[in-house]
């Protein structure tokens, strides 16, 4: 299980590798929290519950929530309990409150992908920086 950050014009793209759904969505999150770093603040909490049309764009839905979390609430994610059924995302996502560095401006669709191989599960995102 694993992340990297690619160079690209004007954004950041993430690749992410893991043996399940669950754990891509987790590294992300910790791909992010890296970014948004900051997190001096209490402890916070949570709850959330999203759906997409397919699991690439939930996982882009997921982010987007983060990046939403970060600016409007100054929350710093730290890790999730999260559930994946199909296209729909429950989670606790536990934090702390801080000042995000806001270099995330959002989440983009282009060339997004969460694909299925025998090595695992490999998605790739670009973000909006």
């Amino acid at each position: 299980m694993a992340y990297r950050w690619l160079d690209h014009t004007a954004e950041l793209e993430l690749h992410v590798e893991a043996e399940t759904p669950e754990l891509v969505f987790q590294q992300a999150l910790a791909a992010l929290a890296e970014l948004f770093d900051g997190s001096t603040g209490e402890a916070d909490v949570h709850e959330v519950a999203l759906e997409a049309p397919d699991l690439a764009s939930l996982l882009a839905v997921w982010l987007e929530e983060l990046v939403f979390l970060a600016d409007t609430r100054g929350f710093v994610p730290g890790r999730a309990e999260l559930v994946l059924r199909n296209t729909s995302l429950r989670a606790t996502v536990h934090g702390r409150r801080g000042e995000p560095r806001p270099l995330v401006k959002g989440v983009t669709y282009h060339g997004l992908r969460l694909d299925h191989s025998d090595g695992g599960w490999q998605a790739r995102v670009v973000l909006d920086v």
